[in-house]
């Protein structure tokens, strides 16, 4: 599956791929056109006010589409993600009696993480990160979890902002292999094709809906700016992985 936004509404993308949106934090964004004009892109566009939002715990503002399993690789071409008081995505979800997740989770400076406070911004700030899983885990506790929290690095190891008006990519590469207690496998993350994590265990094996856009959560910090900021999307592919 490869969609380029390049038409107006809705994506019809590939048979069996169906896509819907999520407006909590920005109700003006209405209808598929206000997300996908049709200019080669999609808007996810966000504000700080928090009256407006239609779910007043931790709302989202998304396009997602569904299903995709493991031996896939999910790649997304994005500018913009990373925004104060949000977390800007691309991840996985599939809940039953329990859940299954996979997450790449960007923030200008993670509340949860230490330095707090640090420069977010080029040349000497960073971005903060962090790269999650779960597999038939508990809705109650979040048990087993497979997560890390970290600088977003560059091919050289160094801290990087992705706060530059640039696009980059953000690639999960999502294996599960047979045996053990149905957990294992390998899930690896990439930014720039740079590999920032790998998670061995637990890995989800069964499909999920594939999420892209923005949450408030308790560890992205403050909505401490006015106005709108939009996350750009120019493409999203799901790809098999060669053995």
């Amino acid at each position: 599956m490869f969609e380029d936004f390049d038409k107006p509404g809705k994506p019809l993308s590939d048979v069996g791929f169906e896509w819907s949106f999520v407006n909590d934090m920005y109700p003006n964004q209405q209808k598929w056109e206000d997300f996908v004009p049709g200019d080669g892109y999609a808007y996810i566009t966000i504000d700080a006010e928090t009256d407006n939002d239609t779910d007043e715990t931790f709302p989202f503002q998304t396009i997602s589409f569904k299903n995709i399993g493991p031996g896939h690789r999910l790649v997304m071409f994005a500018k913009g993600i990373a925004v104060s008081g949000v977390g800007g995505f691309i991840f996985t979800y599939n809940e039953d009696t329990t859940f299954d997740e996979i997450d790449i989770e960007i923030v200008p400076d993670d509340a949860g993480t230490l330095p707090e406070g640090h420069q977010t911004n080029p040349p000497n700030g960073w971005t903060d990160a962090r790269f999650n899983s779960w597999s038939n885990s508990s809705l109650s506790d979040y048990k087993p979890e497979g997560s890390f929290k970290k600088p977003v690095i560059n091919s050289k190891g160094r801290k990087i902002s992705l706060n530059d008006d640039m696009f980059h990519t953000y690639t999960i590469e999502w294996n599960h292999f047979q045996g053990g207690d149905g957990r294992n496998g390998k899930i690896d993350f990439y930014i720039d094709n740079v590999l920032q994590q790998t998670i061995t265990t637990p890995v989800p094996n069964g499909p999920s809906d594939v999420i892209m856009g923005f949450r408030q959560m308790s560890w992205t910090g403050l909505l401490n700016w006015s106005g709108t900021h939009t996350m750009l999307i120019d493409w999203v592919k799901a790809e098999t992985i060669e053995p």
